[in-house]
């Protein structure tokens, strides 16, 4: 279990590495501001079992969720009385390949933030190398540094969603290239694997159907925050906190519509590539068809004079063969011929 922290001093940030027990209890319950993140394996379960519950006197089900990975795919917020607890989602890896769900859980306060996860945030080791400037604005208001946090973590939403469309677009231009050259690794491959494009627009879908589920269990959120310090009445801080939350709701709002717009085009794309491979699968049926009526009655003539009887006609005969040969292409002319006459060829 590694925990670092970044606390307030006067008008300074200090940066605390492998920090003990103790040491995170006194942070938690001074009254400056201070983010605590926590980066967890799974053998430390009952060492951050006793820090979180018995130490920090957190609810058992929270700390559950925090090892407990998420299968429902839907960000939460359950409130008790002296903190807020947030379970928040994002993605990475290759959506073409497989999108791996990653969670963020929040402990936070009006002092304090605690991050933890399971897995390297690259982001949040830029942070602490480089903190942010305006961090005396997070004194008695940590909910603002919360908002730096969630911006960061919907920002990485940006990139899967920009690889989908990449892809697509890609596949798009392809899906119509019969021609595409084969692998060299293996020449007699097909020119064009479908069955694979088919799984990547399939898997694609997956993928958005997966982040529309998650990004709108995170706007209603965002919007049950914004509704918290965007009321009647509220001092100007609490509304300066909604304005921050709701630009990050309508970062979400966006990343949506860029789902349903990704979604119409995989939808579209989809039926195109089913129609073009049925054309072309249609077009070599067509030669093959012709091929096989071509050969057919040369099939019989063959079979019909290679029987092992003495009295077949021109069996004896010295010409024989070129005869039968003639016979052959008489009737292959005559057969092109009659589908040229019906437009078949």
């Amino acid at each position: 279990m590694r925990i670092e922290a970044m606390k307030l001093e006067g008008e300074d940030q200090v940066l605390l590495s492998q920090l003990q027990v103790a040491e995170v209890a006194q942070l938690v319950n001074s009254e400056v501001f201070t983010w605590i993140d926590i980066s967890i394996s799974k053998t430390d379960a009952e060492p951050f079992k006793q820090l979180m519950i018995e130490d920090l006197d957190f609810h058992p089900k929270t700390v559950e969720d925090c090892l407990e990975p998420t299968t429902h795919l839907q960000a939460k917020m359950d409130e008790e009385q002296e903190y807020k607890f947030i379970s928040f989602l994002y993605f990475e890896g290759n959506p073409r390949e497989n999108l791996i769900v990653r969670e963020l859980n929040i402990y936070f306060s009006r002092t304090y933030v605690i991050t933890v996860h399971t897995h390297d945030i690259e982001d949040f080791s830029k942070l602490f190398r480089k903190p942010p400037r305006h961090i005396v604005e997070y004194r008695e208001r940590a909910i603002l540094f919360l908002h730096h946090i969630i911006d960061m973590v919907t920002d990485s939403f940006t990139a899967t969603l920009r690889q989908i469309q990449n892809y697509t677009d890609e596949l798009e231009f392809e899906v119509f290239d019969a021609k595409r050259p084969r692998l060299r690794a293996n020449p007699f491959s097909r020119r064009r694997d479908s069955t694979a494009d088919m799984k990547f627009i399939l898997r694609s879908r997956q993928s958005l159907v997966m982040m529309r589920r998650t990004l709108s269990s995170e706007s209603s959120l965002l919007n049950q925050i914004i509704r918290e310090y965007n009321y009647d009445g509220a001092p100007e801080s609490a509304e300066e906190i909604a304005i921050y939350f709701s630009d990050i709701r309508d970062h979400v709002l966006n990343y949506l519509e860029i789902i349903e717009s990704e979604d119409r085009s995989l939808n579209h794309v989809m039926e195109v590539h089913s129609l073009v491979t049925g054309y072309q699968t249609n077009e070599k049926l067509y030669i093959l068809t012709i091929m096989s009526t071509l050969m057919l009655p040369l099939t019989l003539i063959t079979g019909f004079w290679g029987m092992n009887f003495d009295n077949l006609w021109w069996n004896h005969t010295p010409n024989g063969i070129y005869m039968v040969v003639a016979v052959m292409m008489m009737v292959t002319i005559s057969l092109i011929a009659f589908f040229r006459s019906r437009n078949w060829i």
